[in-house]
């Protein structure tokens, strides 16, 4: 199966001079791709755009989106495969109702939050909205799940689906 047409090809970092390049690449598509709230049904998503504590040149929501670990003030180097398919984030919020593409969008709890994920299973990119009060959303983080993980949305969304939930 091919590519979506809505979907931009993942950026290489071997097309740029060095990672540094590779994430003002992506700081700058980020901030035109968030400029205004994408939407998911209907509702807004925002982002936090406050300093991340670990980059203070850098809004949060975007730092967190590129890097990995705990606590939070620690992450402070870009992953290079969370900086390469961060152009997928809003194209697969907005695309996933197209019944081409089968995206699984399932909710769940973590922490008293309901999350809403939203797989291209295909792709294995995931995007994780939190749910905020008056129906809107916060970006919580997208990236591609190893293999384990993968195994962990199958049986998540199997389950989730099985159970009859709805959004």
């Amino acid at each position: 199966m091919s590519t979506p047409t809505w979907l931009p090809a993942a950026l290489k970092r071997t097309d740029f001079a060095d990672e540094s390049a590779l994430e003002i690449a992506v700081w700058t598509l980020f901030q035109t791709d968030f400029k205004t709230p994408p939407v998911f049904r209907n509702e807004k998503i925002f982002v936090d755009r406050n300093p991340h504590k670990a980059c203070p040149n850098r809004e949060h929501s975007y730092w967190h989106l590129i890097t990995e670990g705990e606590p939070e003030e620690n992450r402070t180097t870009p992953v290079p495969d969370r900086l390469e398919h961060l152009p997928w984030a809003k194209p697969i919020i907005e695309n996933e109702a197209c019944p081409l593409s089968a995206i699984k969008v399932w909710s769940n709890r973590r922490g008293g939050s309901t999350h809403v994920c939203i797989w291209f299973d295909r792709m294995n990119y995931l995007v994780i909205l939190k749910q905020l009060p008056r129906d809107n959303y916060f970006l919580k983080t997208a990236y591609r799940p190893g293999s384990q993980g993968r195994q962990r949305l199958h049986k998540e969304y199997a389950s989730w689906k099985k159970n009859g939930a709805r959004l």
